[in-house]
């Protein structure tokens, strides 16, 4: 296992790991990661992660999962990009008015997304397909935990319940 050169902008950005853009070690979990956004996508037509910047793309990612820990923040090669000194999330967006890059410190992001809900696209679902949407949340959930010593095998991705029931 050779040390790698890690890059912040291996993979299409849309279905870009989080320990990419942090420049965390990586595996085959962020392979795991991209087929995840995968299937959001085929699942319900829209992108996962639909931000033009890795900055963003880590918003986004907190919106959904909940702020990134401090002790992956704080191994992360680029965490200078992206959070301060005390792990707090540095935004950055261009200004509209003065078009001037704009720094916006957020302590906290709160889970704001809802896999359930976007999945279901607020209509009611017959039982037998409710649990299928029940399924699938479960499995994407598992699949993008920031973590990604926390995410599944494929093994048991293959053996979860959305893949073996029929």
């Amino acid at each position: 296992n050779r040390d790698l050169k890690r890059f912040s902008y291996l993979f299409s950005l849309n279905f870009r790991a989080q320990e990419i853009i942090l420049g965390l070690k990586y595996d085959t979990s962020m392979d795991l990661w991209s087929i995840g956004a995968t299937i959001y996508e085929i699942a319900c037509g829209n992108v996962m992660f639909s931000g033009k910047t890795n900055n963003q793309m880590l918003k986004l990612f907190m919106e959904l999962k909940g702020k990134i820990p401090n002790k992956l923040i704080r191994k992360g090669q680029f965490r200078s990009n992206h959070f301060d000194d005390s792990c707090n999330f540095t935004s950055h967006e261009t200004d509209k008015i003065t078009q001037r890059d704009k720094v916006t410190v957020l302590p906290v992001i709160n889970k704001s997304r809802s896999l359930s809900h976007e999945l279901r696209g607020g209509e009611r679902l017959t039982p037998e397909n409710n649990t299928r949407v029940t399924h699938l949340v479960d499995l994407l959930d598992k699949i993008h935990m920031i973590d990604p010593q926390k995410r599944p095998s494929i093994s048991d991705c293959l053996n979860h319940p959305f893949i073996t029931e029929k």
